[in-house]
């Protein structure tokens, strides 16, 4: 059905953006405070009794604050509505209508989060000194490459395969949309974004019913056709080998600072005086002692005892993205 391509990677922008929360959530620990809050209705309850000038000043200050701190739960609504949008904005196909995207689309989409970081940080007087939305921006065509690609791939399999413009056009906008949106609903984890992917995804399956040619296609032709539609959404990847290099340093680092136990140390010592052999096929305790001992290998197979029955693997289920149903999110 085709060959995957070679460098097919995702750029993560989140964490570049995330990098802006902890400047916006430091200005927030003041109203976050109950005793500040509490304080404030204190000065409220001295003031009318005392209307004297400090207390005046006081409680313009203190108006002031909740004034800020009203300013910065907004901002950080609507930092947390926007940070996820980044992956609402370069999924293969629009989730509010399903129309496809393109590159651009995506950077066009793109660039409205990032206007929307600069207004937060603006309003929230943060410094980007380190120049994040510059470094976020550059990978708009990256990203927006990435979902180019994949569609150019769907073209030239489906020209390969001498499919009719009726049937390319079924499946590109009524089909794959099913099986995309499917896949993400079971693989999102987020109860928000699984429930934008449901709602995706029924209206695709709507789509789907109220389309002619669907009716019309056989069944071999249909199970076909959804069995390809489902590999070819596999083949999209958001997330690729630019965080697998790190993640492996990373659990090889862990694994050093845990150190070895007792018995792997044993292990490790049995293996290299009677296991690792020279050229010349001579163990370390073979030219200490002058004398042939077994194969280290040989002896353990005999010394390991009849291994047990696997466990019994669970069922698995296999949802069929045509069939509209309720989804738990």
């Amino acid at each position: 059905m085709g060959h995957a391509p070679v460098g097919y990677e995702y750029f993560d922008p989140k964490p570049v953006i995330e990098s802006q929360y902890l400047a916006v959530r430091s200005s927030t620990k003041s109203c976050q405070s109950a005793q500040a809050k509490k304080q404030h209705e204190i000065t409220l309850q001295a003031l009318a009794k005392n209307p004297a000038t400090d207390d005046t000043a006081l409680l313009e200050q203190a108006i002031q604050n909740e004034k800020a701190c009203a300013e910065t739960k907004v901002a950080l609504a609507a930092y947390h509505e926007n940070l996820p949008g980044i992956a609402d904005e370069i999924y293969p196909f629009s989730i509010l209508d399903n129309t496809h995207n393109d590159s651009e689309s995506v950077i066009s989409g793109l660039e409205q989060r990032a206007q929307a970081f600069e207004k937060i940080a603006q309003a929230q007087a943060i410094d980007d000194q380190k120049q994040i939305m510059r470094k976020f921006r550059n990978q708009f065509i990256s990203l927006a490459i990435n979902v180019e690609f994949w569609w150019l791939w769907v073209e030239e399999i489906l020209t390969d395969l001498a499919v009719d413009d009726v049937t390319q056009h079924w499946l590109t906008h009524t089909l794959l949309p099913i099986v995309y949106w499917h896949q993400q609903l079971h693989k999102s984890k987020k109860p928000k974004q699984r429930e934008k992917c449901k709602q995706a995804w029924q209206r695709a399956v709507h789509t789907w019913q109220a389309d002619a040619f669907s009716a019309t296609l056989p069944e071999s032709d249909l199970e076909r056709w959804l069995a390809w539609a489902e590999w070819m959404v596999r083949k999209f990847h958001r997330c690729s080998s630019a965080v697998e290099g790190r993640n492996g340093f990373l659990s090889q680092m862990y694994h050093n600072g845990r150190g070895l136990t007792a018995k792997c140390l044993r292990a490790l010592t049995v293996i290299h005086n009677y296991g690792i052999k020279r050229i010349d096929g001579t163990t370390a305790a073979m030219r200490l002692f002058d004398r042939e001992f077994p194969d280290l290998f040989s002896w353990l197979v005999k010394q390991v005892d009849e291994l047990p029955l696997p466990r019994m693997p669970s069922e698995r289920v296999i949802h069929n993205p045509l069939f509209l149903i309720a989804v738990p999110c």
